[in-house]
């Protein structure tokens, strides 16, 4: 069989559903002829059918060390890297690329991938060049620097700035409106945010990310106020989680708990379908490691003299970690660093198979990262007063940030388990929270949460604190001057109105937090439970 009829047949036999045999003879191809181009493709969409992402990119690169020039390929190379390593390749091929194109969307992607790999300040400068050389669409680029300014190098001012560069170029340009709303909504100055918004649905009435942020701005007593039947009308045949997410919490309000249900699992049943399902089994090995390799021994020997103090904030989402970091910004001694993604991005770049290879971290490693860690601190925020860390799930890392950080406090907050699983339950989170589509896998998570905590107690003693949400909110000024006494902080009656503070809060409860101390969240999951008591059985 020739080269032709070989292509032919793999043709035929990927219309037919026989993938496997498609492949062999694309392979077969190959080794005739390595170079060639209608089987290294026909190779990617055999890959893809096959759902193996990782060969359908490796077939990607050959064909891309076959044609260098060819943009498109590049660019599917681009859509398809996720990994830190895939990323890092992409990049590459593009600086190959640009060294002999220069061409204004190759920087636009080579912009999109410095992003992802966290190199803000490249990225912008990427993205800038491929506007100077007339790239098409320019304001989607200005959208996209706007992103990295705030999300990034959390510089509102610079994001703001380039979202109405954004306007400029075309006035009905609603993803800037949108995103203009979400800064406001996110530095609490609520008139902005839902004019914004608002903007947004006078340009495009059915713009459904505009509608779920108004919803989400405002509480609900009536189900026929005429936002709620907007959302439900839109809902009858749209499956967009969000949507139902914010159904679910506009009912919730309004007291129809079992009309709230439905929308929750509705939403939670779509996003369940797309991420990779939870393995009770898999989860408790990967924490059973943690505990066993990041041990006291381990520790005696890896952690370095550093006199650096951070606070780290971390515990279960929805347990109240943000509520305590604004406490603590009301305090002069203390400013907000939020939600730091510095030792997820660490791990997940240098350290995948975390925690495995920590055993063998070095010592100028280590202080690499600390170093690291300390100039982003001061190149982001740049104040003379103590960072707050709140990164929820950094109770994966507090042996690593310990042996970085040996004086570090760590502060932990704690809630009743059914509050934070229906909490969880009732909120969005992405693939990586895998577990939160289910009550049952929640719980599951929320005691191997437990256990680990009490590991790193056992091994950090009077450097960890725990704060329960319930007594916080109970007894607030009780609770925060034993908070401060654990960081050696004076009392503040500022920290009794952190529900004033105009602070950048990127949270899922931006709202909640600006709000006054209530205590209406405590059994929030009652009426579920008395509902269905099989969901928290």
């Amino acid at each position: 069989m020739n080269v032709d009829q070989a292509l032919t047949h793999a043709a035929l036999a990927f219309r037919a559903g026989r993938l496997d045999e498609s492949k062999r003879l694309l392979e077969g191809v190959l080794e005739i002829d390595r170079y060639n181009q209608q089987s290294l493709w026909g190779l990617v969409r055999v890959c893809e059918a096959q759902r193996d992402p990782a060969g359908a990119i490796e077939f990607l690169h050959q064909l891309a060390q076959v044609v260098p020039d060819d943009m498109s390929i590049l660019e599917e190379i681009t859509a398809r890297s996720s990994t830190p390593q895939q990323i890092d390749r992409a990049l590459a091929l593009y600086r190959l690329y640009l060294q002999r194109n220069s061409i204004a969307d190759g920087h636009f992607n080579y912009g999109y991938l410095l992003a992802r790999a966290g190199e803000a300040e490249s990225a912008v400068a990427s993205y800038q060049q491929a506007i100077d050389l007339g790239a098409e669409r320019p304001e989607e680029i200005e959208l996209n620097i706007a992103t990295v300014y705030s999300q990034q190098l959390r510089d509102d001012a610079s994001a703001e700035k380039h979202l109405h560069n954004a306007i400029g170029m075309k006035e009905d340009y609603v993803p800037a409106f949108f995103n203009l709303g979400c800064i406001a909504e996110q530095r609490g100055d609520r008139q902005v945010a839902l004019a914004r918004f608002s903007t947004c649905l006078d340009i495009q009435p059915d713009y459904l990310p505009a509608l779920v942020r108004l919803a989400d701005a405002q509480q609900f007593s009536d189900e026929s106020t005429p936002l709620l039947v907007r959302l439900r009308e839109i809902g009858q045949e749209n499956e967009d989680p969000d949507l139902h997410f914010a159904l679910g919490r506009a009912y919730e309000q309004c007291g129809n708990y079992s009309a709230a249900l439905g929308h929750f699992e509705r939403a939670n049943s779509v996003d369940r379908a797309n991420y990779v399902k939870y393995e009770h089994s898999l989860v408790e090995a990967h924490f059973d490691a943690i505990k066993q390799q990041l041990d006291a021994a381990w520790l005696a020997q890896h952690a370095i003299d550093n006199p650096a103090e951070p606070v780290f904030i971390c515990g279960m989402f929805r347990s109240g970690s943000t509520l305590v970091e604004q406490i603590l910004a009301a305090h002069s001694s203390f400013t907000a660093a939020g939600e730091r993604e510095f030792f997820s991005r660490l791990i997940t770049k240098h350290l995948p198979e975390y925690p495995i290879g920590c055993a063998s971290l070095t010592e100028d490693l280590k202080r690499q990262w600390a170093r690291s860690y300390q100039d982003e601190s001061e190149r982001v925020f740049g104040c003379d007063t103590r960072l707050t860390d709140k990164r929820p799930d950094n109770f994966l890392y507090l042996g690593l940030i310990k042996a970085l950080f040996p004086r570090a406090k760590i502060i932990v907050t704690q809630r009743a388990w059914r509050d934070i699983a229906w909490s969880i339950f009732a909120t969005r989170f992405g693939p990586g929270q895998h577990y939160a589509t289910s009550i049952e896998a929640t719980r599951h998570y929320i005691d191997l949460q437990a256990d680990l905590v009490t590991h790193w107690q056992s091994l950090f003693g009077d450097d960890v604190f725990v704060v329960r949400y319930e007594e916080l909110v109970q007894s607030p000024q009780e609770s925060i001057v034993e908070l401060l006494n654990f960081l050696g902080e004076p009392w503040e009656e500022s920290c009794l109105r952190f529900d004033s503070l105009k602070n950048t809060v990127r949270t899922e409860s931006v709202w909640q937090v600006r709000q006054p101390l209530y205590t209406s969240s405590i059994g929030r999951s009652d009426p579920y439970l008395a509902l269905r008591p099989d969901l928290f059985a």
